[in-house]
């Protein structure tokens, strides 16, 4: 189990995001997120990857409580998410965006880069190659001298995966990776998404598109106002009545 969530609540006020929600996610397997506009997917997100404290409950990451390190100790172990708004360093080539992102693995010092000593320099070109290999698998190889923001919507997408890709990540949280893609590129990057379990990486994902959702998940949770309401295969959550009251609607899903 790489992910255990437990009885986690979080509170704004008076106002209970999430209420003793627990999930667990096992290694090697898509696990997708789903519920209406507002069910608490991007604030379990936020608590699971300590951008927000919990008001209460655990979170556990490859049996270590995580609950309260900051999102850089938490990144460093494994767990990397990406976000709705993508933090692109937008006047900075598709190459450039990805050696940035490998800060988090660099081991030099301040110093040993100031001076460019041999350390910092073998750093930096393992960067620069890992870099050019996630480029090439997330389809951006032909962008690499580009400017992020002279990217299509559906490349800045991949971009922002890419990023997040180049801190190792174990388990990596997409929030909403194909939203605002056309049908061609939402099937391009789902395909992405399914190579990474090749890769290693086990992944969570939110997702409004429910087709994409259920073919690309092996399990799905599903929020409602703030608390688990189901769980199971996407068969399963197809067929909840209590999920096609919620969110999918009296038709169900096709």
């Amino acid at each position: 189990m790489i992910l255990e969530i437990k009885n986690i609540s979080k509170h704004f006020g008076g106002l209970a995001a999430l209420s003793d929600v627990s999930v667990q996610v096992e290694s090697g397997i898509i696990l997708g997120l789903i519920g209406p506009n507002g069910a608490g997917k991007t604030t379990l997100f936020n608590v699971i990857s300590g951008f927000f404290p919990p008001s209460s409950g655990k979170v556990f990451f490859d049996g270590e409580d995580i609950t309260n390190l900051r999102p850089d100790q938490i990144a460093k172990r494994g767990l990397v998410r990406t976000f709705q708004g993508m933090n692109l360093f937008k006047h900075k080539t598709v190459l450039e965006n990805l050696i940035i992102a490998h800060h988090l693995q660099v081991r030099a010092n301040f110093w040993e880069l100031f001076f460019d000593n041999t350390r910092a320099r073998s750093d930096e070109a393992k960067a620069r190659e890992n870099s050019l290999d996630i480029l090439g698998y997330m389809g951006l190889m032909d962008f690499r001298d580009e400017l992020a923001q002279n990217l299509p919507h559906g490349y800045q997408r991949a971009l922002g995966v890419a990023m997040a890709m180049a801190a190792r990540p174990r388990l990596l949280l997409l929030d909403e990776p194909i939203t605002g893609m056309n049908p061609e590129e939402s099937r391009k990057f789902i395909e992405l998404i399914r190579g990474l379990r090749e890769r290693g990486i086990s992944v969570m994902v939110v997702e409004h598109d429910m087709k994409a959702i259920m073919g690309l998940s092996q399990r799905i949770v599903v929020l409602n106002y703030g608390r688990k309401i189901a769980e199971g295969a996407p068969q399963e959550i197809q067929k909840n009545q209590q999920v096609i009251e919620a969110y999918l609607g009296s038709e169900g899903l096709a």
